[in-house]
């Protein structure tokens, strides 16, 4: 359980949103330092800080693809993978290191990267409704529903809520 718990940590730290900085000249140059679980969780946050969102993504699926591998090959053994043991695995590793932990000719870690990049740069949020924009829908959707506005079917004549056949006369005399 513990193990898990740790692998949601280092996933949540990067699973936030995505904002690229400034100064990410430095991000060759770190190492995860795995000493303890305190030097981990600060690690992770100095990655998150210098990377760009692209390679934060490949970071991420890396060590989560080192915690997979080494639970795997554990319960072959018939044994447990420990977060020391995944601690001792990451420990002093730089970024390149860790992203091709798992797959040495790093043709994961490229690949991961050109998905990121098209999934990052093809992404707009959908613009966000504008309080009264919003506010004028639901209210028009609420007026409709309270005064039993008329349905209509495919065919486009008018119904009633229960489906049956409206007149012109029954139309006409509806509040509106």
């Amino acid at each position: 359980m513990l193990g898990h718990r740790v692998l949601k940590l280092a996933l949540a730290l990067f699973a936030g949103a995505l904002v690229a900085t400034a100064g990410a000249a430095n991000w060759k140059d770190l190492r995860v330092d795995a000493s303890s679980e305190a030097a981990f969780r600060h690690s992770l946050d100095s990655f998150k800080k210098e990377l760009s969102p692209e390679r934060q993504q490949v970071f991420t699926a890396a060590l989560a693809d080192i915690w997979l591998e080494g639970t795997a090959q554990a319960k072959t053994e018939q044994r447990e993978f420990s977060v020391a043991e995944y601690y001792r695995q990451l420990d002093g590793l730089s970024y390149e290191q860790v992203v091709t932990f798992t797959d040495p000719t790093g043709e994961t870690a490229k690949q991961r990267y050109e998905d990121a990049k098209r999934n990052i740069s093809s992404y707009s949020p959908p613009p966000a409704p504008t309080p009264g924009t919003l506010g004028q829908r639901t209210g028009r959707a609420h007026e409709e529903l309270e005064s039993a506005d008329l349905l209509k079917t495919r065919e486009g004549g008018p119904v009633t809520h229960d489906g049956r056949s409206v007149t012109e006369d029954q139309r006409k005399s509806t509040p509106r």
